[in-house]
């Protein structure tokens, strides 16, 4: 139930953080300044990316195995290969211009990251 807890978290925080961003850049009027019907589509791309880093992580379940959670290695592919590679796919369906995506993708593995770190501490267990 831990690591099904620390998929749900990291996907509210990191899409709280990427919406608050879109508004904050909105506001500014970095993005979004033409009046256009498109003017709120980062707020549906910026939960898009988030909800394929959503599906991208359930390999954090393989912790639930005794092999994958002792060996670091395996632990952290679990937590961070899929995330990486669709930062990667991302990045080449991207190319013309690939930071604002980028820039959605950082909230999630940063606090993946987090979560990461203290799953390994051995005296938090639980969540």
């Amino acid at each position: 139930m831990k690591y099904f807890k620390i998929i749900i978290y990291s996907f509210l925080i990191a899409s709280a953080i990427s919406l608050a961003g879109v508004f904050v850049m909105q506001s500014t009027e970095m993005i979004g300044a033409a009046d256009t019907d498109f003017k709120n589509l980062p707020y549906g791309i910026a939960l898009g990316i988030n909800s394929f880093f959503l599906l991208g992580s359930f390999t954090i379940l393989l912790n639930l195995k005794r092999s994958v959670s002792n060996n670091t290695l395996y632990n952290a592919l679990s937590f961070f290969l899929v995330p990486c590679l669709l930062v990667i796919l991302l990045l080449f369906a991207m190319w013309d211009e690939p930071w604002p995506g980028v820039l959605f993708c950082i909230p999630y593995l940063i606090v993946l990251s987090i979560f990461f770190v203290r799953s390994k501490n051995k005296k938090w267990e639980h969540f």
